[in-house]
């Protein structure tokens, strides 16, 4: 198997998922689902949203079908097998607890911390560093396409947490939580609205809202033009980390991206 595409693969889950799109033209984004044909020709989203409608507690027969289409989607049907099964059973075996209540909801914060962790490993620009409101504006935008997973909270007895307007979306479930680690830095690479350290994104609102529209179409340009050379940078970032860091290195990046989620290891069999 071609290294450089693993090594893509294994980068996904640990937070530069879009480095397989740009940089390998990869494995497709949506995966042929086997849990039958009238989920074979819905899109991505469509697949998650009925997947996680399964889930009805702690069923793990429906929490893992969840959790291998979300990998399957995002490239690690290249991964290896072993470190993909471990993931797999990882992200399935913490799921099942936190639907009984006996593993903890995982914040905006945990999440934050999990990617500024590897803007600070990769020494990326300091634009894709992101914080805990960033990480709920994009949660928010994500409920519209993927309303029956994303903020659904724990699922008990078949019913899962009111969302009620007006107050903050539940904690993250821990597939969930992996997921919008995915959906943030995804948009810190291809969007130029999350383009912008902390500094610009106050500068962009204040000029949005205190400009006339011809300056408002002056400043729209010189942000199109930004956008372009981040773009290309980020390319740039992407085959660095490709290229330098080793394949034993990559290998152990799933778990460490899951410990700073709190996502509990698996304790092995006779300890």
């Amino acid at each position: 198997m071609n290294n450089k595409k693993v090594m893509l693969s294994l980068l996904g889950l640990c937070v530069l998922v879009v480095g397989l799109f740009w940089i390998s033209k990869g494995p497709s984004v949506y995966s042929q689902s086997k849990s039958g044909p009238d989920l074979q020709n819905r899109s991505g989203v469509e697949r998650i949203n009925a997947k996680a409608r399964a889930v009805k507690g702690s069923d793990h027969a429906a929490i893992k079908s969840l959790t291998d289409e979300i990998m399957s989607q995002n490239g690690w049907d290249d991964a290896p097998a072993s470190i993909r099964d471990s993931v797999s059973g990882r992200l399935v075996g913490a799921e099942e607890k936190f639907h009984t209540g006996d593993h903890r909801g995982i914040s905006e914060a945990d999440v934050s911390k999990a990617v500024n962790g590897f803007v600070i490993k990769f020494n990326t620009p300091a634009y894709t560093r992101t914080s805990p409101s960033e990480v709920k504006e994009i949660r928010g935008r994500m409920i519209g396409v993927l309303p029956d997973f994303v903020g659904r909270g724990r699922v008990q007895n078949g019913r899962a947490e009111a969302k009620r307007v007006g107050q903050p979306i539940p904690e993250m479930s821990p597939v969930e939580a992996v997921y919008t680690t995915m959906a943030v830095v995804y948009q810190k690479m291809n969007n130029p609205d999350y383009q912008l350290t902390p500094d610009e994104r106050r500068a962009a609102w204040i000029e949005k809202h205190n400009k006339s529209p011809r300056s408002l179409a002056k400043a729209d340009s010189q942000l199109s033009a930004t956008a372009i050379a981040r773009q290309q940078e980020m390319e740039g970032v992407l085959r660095r980390v490709a290229s330098t860091t080793p394949l034993r290195e990559f290998y152990s990046l799933p778990d460490k991206v899951l410990d700073v989620l709190g996502i509990e290891r698996q304790k092995k069999e006779g300890k």
